[in-house]
């Protein structure tokens, strides 16, 4: 009776322990502007959930700095999720066509970039 008793336990720590990891996965809210991202820096570990919403007016593309991955046209209004792995680049980066003079490049697109750190939350400062 108490080995059934402690197996029972046994089975069940392992599958509390099991769905701790996914149960702990965050989820963040990334706003697409007119020519920011905000927050511009997302602070997330792998199995975390970035939701993408464009509130831009535009269609947009929202890509990672290298190309790895890519949400292409996303209507205004609409969200798009990315689930954070390992290994991903920290940059993702979308086009806007015009924009401020001083920040437009010679294809006559803003460069809007934004951040996915890896290395935890910042400290907060309690002065």
């Amino acid at each position: 009776m108490l080995s059934k008793f402690i197996m029972r336990a046994a089975i069940s720590a392992a599958a509390l322990s099991g769905t701790a990891g996914f149960a702990s996965a965050e989820q963040y809210h990334v706003l697409m502007m007119d020519y920011a991202f905000f927050p511009e820096i997302s602070y997330v570990e792998p199995g975390d959930i970035v939701v993408f919403e464009n509130i831009s007016g535009n269609t947009r593309t929202i890509a990672a700095d290298d190309g790895s991955w890519v949400v292409q046209g996303l209507a205004n209004g609409a969200t798009a999720t990315l689930t954070i792995e390992e290994n991903m680049p920290n940059q993702y980066l979308s086009l806007v066509p015009g924009g401020p003079e001083d920040e437009v490049n010679e294809d006559g697109n803003v460069q809007v970039v934004g951040t996915l750190n890896f290395s935890g939350n910042p400290a907060l400062n309690d002065n």
